[in-house]
C-alpha cells in the first residue's frame, strides 16, 4: 500500500465530522479522491480526501448544492494544474512543453530552475521546475521575449529574502500544517498588493 495512502474510513469520518456513509457518496459522485482497495471490503484514504472532504463541508455550510460544489471543485482542479516531475533528455523536455530547447539549456545555465544532472544527457527537473518552465512559456506567449524572461535570474536574492520574511512568518504558526497554508496565502496577497503599489508608481 502506498505509504499516502493511511486512513481507514472511520479514520477520515473521525476526522473531517463526516459520517461514512456521506464519505462514500462524496466518493461515487467523484468528489473527492478516491481511496485504494487493501482487500474487497477495505480501503485507505490519503490526506488529499480528507482535505477534500473539509472543502466539500466548507461550500455546504455556504449552502451550496452539490452539483454548484462539483463544478466550483472542477474550476479549481482546471485552475490550478498539476504538475509532474520529469526525467528525460533537454530535447524530450523541450517536446513536452513545447519550448526552444536552446531557451531550456540557458534557464538551466542561469539556475532558474534546480535541473539535476545525474548521468550525461539526463536531466531532473522537480514538478515546481515544470510548473516554473511552464509559466515562463506562457510569458514569453503573451509577447515577453526570451531574453527578459532569463533575467529573473538576476532577482534570485530578492526571491531569497522574501522567503526567508515568509520562514519568520511562518515561525509563528509552530508550524501547523493549516496555518501555513494560510500564512502563506496572506502573505503571497500582500507581496502582491506591494508590488502593484510600486508599479501603479512607476506608470503614474
Amino acid at each position: 500500500m502506498e505509504k499516502e495512502y493511511k486512513f481507514s474510513i472511520s479514520e477520515v469520518s473521525e476526522k473531517t465530522g463526516i459520517s461514512t456513509s456521506a464519505i462514500n457518496y462524496y466518493v461515487r459522485s467523484n468528489l473527492i479522491t478516491p481511496p485504494k482497495k487493501t482487500a474487497k471490503t477495505r480501503a485507505f484514504f490519503s490526506q488529499k480526501s480528507i482535505d477534500e472532504i473539509i472543502e466539500v463541508k466548507k461550500l455546504k455550510a455556504k449552502g451550496l448544492p452539490m452539483k454548484m460544489i462539483k463544478q466550483s471543485l472542477d474550476k479549481k482542479e482546471k485552475k490550478y494544474p498539476k504538475y509532474t516531475s520529469f526525467t528525460g533528455s533537454i530535447k524530450k523536455l523541450s517536446e513536452q512543453l513545447s519550448m526552444n530547447p536552446n531557451w531550456i539549456k540557458q534557464i538551466i545555465k542561469t539556475e532558474l530552475v534546480t535541473a539535476k544532472n545525474p548521468r550525461k544527457g539526463v536531466y531532473f527537473l522537480d514538478s515546481l521546475d515544470i510548473q516554473l518552465l511552464n509559466n515562463l512559456k506562457k510569458l514569453n506567449t503573451s509577447g515577453i521575449p526570451e531574453e527578459y524572461l532569463i533575467r529573473h535570474a538576476e532577482y534570485t536574492e530578492l526571491s531569497k529574502a522574501e522567503s526567508a520574511f515568509l520562514l519568520e512568518h511562518i515561525n509563528f504558526s509552530n508550524f501547523n500544517k493549516e496555518a501555513i497554508k494560510s500564512i502563506h496565502s496572506e502573505f503571497e496577497k500582500v507581496r502582491n498588493i506591494l508590488r502593484i503599489k510600486e508599479l501603479n508608481k512607476l506608470l503614474s
